[in-house]
């Protein structure tokens, strides 16, 4: 069982995901490949199991090399006759004059090549960004995290796509704000806004974020802005409108110019963030997750009623962290509203996903708010050490915020 380098490993990831068409970063993206290559098992292509596939993707854990006839596999699936010939192509164009001559000689270069595919930039900068986060959430960011957030190529396939929402209080708030200072499209400022108004927020810093709402309120929105930065920009609307009345619903006009705002628009899909790209519905996610953490549990209703007419397909998306999250948001509202059967399944399991960890690990908090709303219902014995695990996630990150959300969970 032959041991790979780490550079020849991830030169076959990225030739293979190039042939896929999008880096490989659920269980489900590698049953679709396993299915395409049953399909071309009459051309030479050997089967091989998902679990296969998952282990060389990075998905679960893996200690030792892979089979040579897994390797094989995947070498043809990306073009070549075996992998000792994807291995000499490999080193072939590395020692050519031409390979030297477009060699980049820093690493915001390297995203820029034009030799790699759109998936194969997502997988290096989502490489970046696992390698320059801070061990500590309160660590600052590296010089080469805030080089990127100023390259346009780091730009998009690092800061636009790997969204460290955990540590927006510290490193990630930094590369942020760099950022902002070096594109200026209205896209990009809209995101970026967003992002630091979500930080302060949490951070329960009210002169920064009243500022920060003040300024992305009057920033121009255009229709062919991405799904997910316009629906921070509702939830920023939503969450300081609960501010400033606790006691009170949700203005009826707020929801309803929201509601128009998420209307499907004609505009062609915008490509920002990248990694977004994979959930559909990011508007209408973000303005649940305003009315979960406010407790306006009949209008979240109401809007995941909306939400899931919108986008019947949400029925069966499986494997994704928005659409489970969704799920337990109607879940937690059938609970509060008495109505229906409110059940929460899998949330376990979700969280077991080595993939996007980065994002998995700022949302785990929200599910402990879930568990927490039915262990408050049916089982107060594991209300404390619920609270103890949202108190130690909200000190640890700067997010007084979500102790606040559990503590009113309890009492109400």
């Amino acid at each position: 069982m032959p041991n790979i380098s780490p550079c020849l490993h991830l030169a076959l990831r990225n030739a293979v995901a190039a042939r896929f068409g999008q880096p490989l970063l659920y269980p489900s993206h590698c049953d679709a490949l396993e299915a395409e290559l049953q399909k071309g098992a009459g051309t030479g292509t050997r089967r091989l199991s998902p679990s296969t596939l998952r282990r060389f993707f990075g998905l679960v854990g893996k200690e030792g090399g892979y089979h040579l006839h897994t390797l094989d596999t995947l070498a043809r699936y990306a073009g070549h006759a075996n992998f000792e010939d994807f291995g000499r192509a490999v080193a072939a164009w590395a020692n050519t004059d031409s390979g030297a001559a477009q060699a980049p000689t820093d690493i915001p270069e390297l995203l820029a090549m034009e030799q790699l595919a759109c998936p194969e930039r997502l997988l290096l900068g989502y490489f970046l960004g696992r390698v320059t986060r801070p061990t500590t959430p309160h660590g600052s960011a590296v010089p080469l995290a805030l080089r990127l957030a100023a390259h346009p190529a780091g730009q998009e396939y690092f800061v636009e796509s790997f969204v460290d929402l955990t540590h927006l209080n510290g490193a990630y708030g930094e590369v942020i704000a760099a950022y902002l200072h070096h594109k200026h499209t209205a896209e990009a400022q809209l995101f970026g806004h967003c992002m630091l108004f979500l930080g302060e927020f949490l951070a329960e810093n009210e002169p920064a974020w009243r500022q920060r709402l003040a300024h992305l309120l009057a920033l121009p929105v255009p229709a062919e802005v991405h799904a997910f930065p316009r629906g921070r920009r509702a939830f920023a609307e939503i969450v300081s409108c609960w501010f400033d009345a606790p006691a009170l619903p949700v203005p009826e006009a707020l929801l309803a110019r929201l509601r128009q705002e998420a209307q499907p628009s004609a505009a062609p899909a915008p490509a920002l963030p990248a990694f977004y790209n994979f959930f559909p519905a990011g508007y209408h996610f973000h303005v649940a997750e305003a009315l979960f953490l406010t407790g306006q549990f009949a209008p979240l209703l109401d809007w995941l009623t909306f939400t899931n007419a919108q986008f019947p397909e949400l029925a069966t998306l499986e494997h994704n962290v928005f659409n489970e999250l969704l799920r337990a948001f109607q879940a937690v509202a059938q609970l509060r509203t008495q109505h229906g059967i409110a059940r929460v399944e899998g949330l376990h399991t979700l969280f077991q996903l080595e993939s996007h960890s980065w994002l998995l690990d700022y949302y785990q908090v929200h599910i402990r708010l879930v568990e927490l709303h039915f262990a408050a219902a049916t089982n107060v014995l594991a209300v404390p050490p619920l609270l103890a695990q949202i108190q130690e996630f909200a000190a640890l990150h700067r997010m007084p915020f979500f102790e606040r959300v559990a503590r009113q969970t309890i009492a109400g």
